[in-house]
């Protein structure tokens, strides 16, 4: 029987120190998807949030696989042969490296909310039935609460990031040494949650703006 995922044992963390913007003058449609960025300085393994017209990768968190003399470097998991969802040439823009998280400590609660399907009902004279059309999803947002420890890395962190109105990136490291990168806007309410016989904690939310991404350890 295979083995049954739970998340107990999981750190979380958010980006809280990013590198200057790198230049990405064009991004292949290959598998995988391969970077020209010269004079870039990101070696294998270096995690970057990467900012062009891609709906795909705008706001998307990856994982930078092969870095070659300095001019060009994968992007780990990124599939771009398809150019209806990857228009030639939309791959310009920039990457920043992520270079420093602040772990959040104590998280009782952490959950998806949204992303369900959103659809439109319609009929027709010669058809006895309607037909539901999906036409999206509606928005995501990332719901967590945190012990409250006002004086705490963790606090200061998540004030700065909610203050910020930027895109901010949470990371979720499960036991198995796979992680998952959500990006988005941090709201953070500093107020604790104050029920009689439980245990003090703060709200935090973060509405995605980007696609979840997923990575397996390093080897």
């Amino acid at each position: 029987m295979a083995s049954i995922p739970i998340p107990n044992g999981a750190q979380i963390a958010l980006a809280t120190t990013f590198g200057a913007a790198t230049t990405i003058s064009a991004i292949t449609n290959a598998k995988p998807a391969v970077a020209t960025a010269t004079g870039h300085t990101y070696t294998n393994g270096d995690v970057i949030i990467m900012s062009n017209s891609w709906t795909k990768t705008d706001n998307g968190v990856f994982r930078v696989n092969g870095a070659v003399a300095a001019t060009s470097f994968k992007i780990e998991g990124l599939d771009s042969t398809d150019a209806s969802k990857f228009p030639i040439g939309g791959g310009a823009g920039s990457a920043r490296e992520i270079t420093a998280w602040t772990q959040l400590p104590k998280i009782p609660t952490f959950e998806m909310t949204g992303g369900d399907a959103k659809s439109f009902t319609t009929s027709y004279i010669d058809y006895e039935k309607d037909f539901e059309i999906f036409t999206g999803t509606n928005p995501e947002r990332l719901n967590f609460t945190i012990s409250y420890q006002p004086y705490s890395p963790a606090y200061a962190a998540l004030v700065a990031a909610g203050e910020s109105g930027t895109i901010q990136v949470v990371r979720l490291v499960l036991k198995d040494g796979s992680t998952l990168y959500y990006p988005g806007q941090v709201f953070f309410n500093k107020a604790p949650v104050t029920t009689k016989d439980q245990e003090m904690v703060n709200n935090v939310s973060l509405a995605l703006q980007g696609e979840i991404t997923r990575y397996a350890k390093l080897p």
